[in-house]
């Protein structure tokens, strides 16, 4: 590319500039901040529900935006030390999240949990929700032992999306698909007579 396919580009930034400058408004029809706008920025300073209520026709994505080019910023981002992330390693499979949110007071759980996610830990699996029918808490109860999810129940005894979605945990279930559940979890469902 040779010098004058920059200075082209450049000249029409140029041209793009001036033009924003004269009519008051961005490419996008956003309006351009005006010295009075950065004036209250600087009186305020980061609170930006204040400056939110002084310029009521900026998005407080805008104001945030335009505090952080300005060098104000509310809160500072905390950085996980490594031993942070080392008791988060021990306590996020099996601690309550009370627990947890006590233990790192600068994060939210949403910040926590993110974390969490970028280093690969996962919260230890809780056993099933027991419906009430014997046969069903029986398969569910095998079911987290063998460590399958309903995606493979469905996958392995080819009943679409049956156990996934789950009406049969309120509505009465299909015995012929509860069946062939637990003959897959090597099990068999027995008739008990009363009396």
């Amino acid at each position: 590319m040779s010098l004058a396919y920059y200075a082209r580009n450049a000249a029409s930034a140029e041209r793009a500039r001036r033009r924003m400058r004269k009519e008051g408004f961005t490419m996008r029809g956003q309006k351009l901040w005006t010295e009075d706008e950065f004036q209250i920025i600087r009186e305020i300073g980061p609170n930006f529900d204040s400056i939110r209520e002084r310029l009521p026709h900026r998005t407080r994505v805008s104001i945030e935006s335009q505090c952080r080019k300005m060098g104000f910023i509310q809160k500072p981002q905390h950085a996980w030390s490594a031993a942070e992330i080392s008791k988060l390693r021990k306590l996020y499979p099996a601690a309550i999240i009370e627990e947890i949110c006590q233990t790192f007071p600068h994060s939210t759980w949403v910040n926590i949990r993110q974390v969490a996610q970028y280093h690969g830990f996962r919260r230890a699996r809780r056993p099933f929700k027991p419906t009430g029918n014997a046969p069903v808490d029986e398969m569910l109860a095998k079911l987290f032992e063998a460590n399958l999810s309903f995606h493979d129940l469905d996958k392995e005894c080819r009943t679409k999306r049956y156990f996934q979605k789950a009406k049969w945990r309120y509505a009465k279930p299909n015995y012929n698909r509860l069946v062939k559940a637990i003959e897959l979890l090597d099990g068999e469902l027995a008739v008990r007579w009363r009396g």
